[in-house]
């Protein structure tokens, strides 16, 4: 997958950034800030928390736009050309998908699913082609592991 454009005949690498960290550590806090500089958006799992990061940075003196939920920017809007998007909590939306996929499956009685080794492979390439860091800069990688149960 090839995450860059070209623009005035200049490569420039378009990737999303991942950080990382514990709770509590100001990752919403660093979103509100870059929000802040670019006039971005910020993305939540929902509208509570939507509202939260709103008095969030209220409180902590800074202006931003309202934020949005994932459903707002994917199934109502395109999105603005010129906007810039910060997610927050993410992986509460990724943890979502893999739940409602593992439901359908039980649901509809489905009972061996193949996976094979290519693919845990292809997935790893995808993944480890993200720019992942923690907070303090430290870059990191995710990757899919197979474990043997004891």
């Amino acid at each position: 997958m090839d995450w860059r454009c070209i623009c005035l005949n200049e490569w420039v690498d378009n990737r999303p950034s991942f950080m990382i960290g514990n709770r509590g550590r100001g990752k919403t806090k660093l979103l509100i800030k870059q929000a802040t500089e670019t006039y971005g958006v910020i993305v939540c799992p929902s509208r509570q928390m939507a509202d939260y990061i709103f008095h969030m940075a209220r409180d902590l003196g800074y202006s931003i736009n309202r934020p949005i939920t994932y459903d707002e920017l994917f199934l109502y809007s395109k999105g603005g050309r010129n906007t810039e998007y910060y997610f927050d909590e993410y992986g509460m939306q990724l943890e979502s998908i893999i739940r409602r996929a593992i439901k359908d499956f039980e649901r509809n009685h489905v009972k061996t699913i193949i996976i094979d080794k290519e693919s845990i492979s292809r997935l790893n390439d995808i993944l480890g082609g993200l720019k992942v860091s923690n907070l303090d800069g430290k870059k990191l990688r995710l990757k899919i592991e197979l474990c043997e149960e004891d």
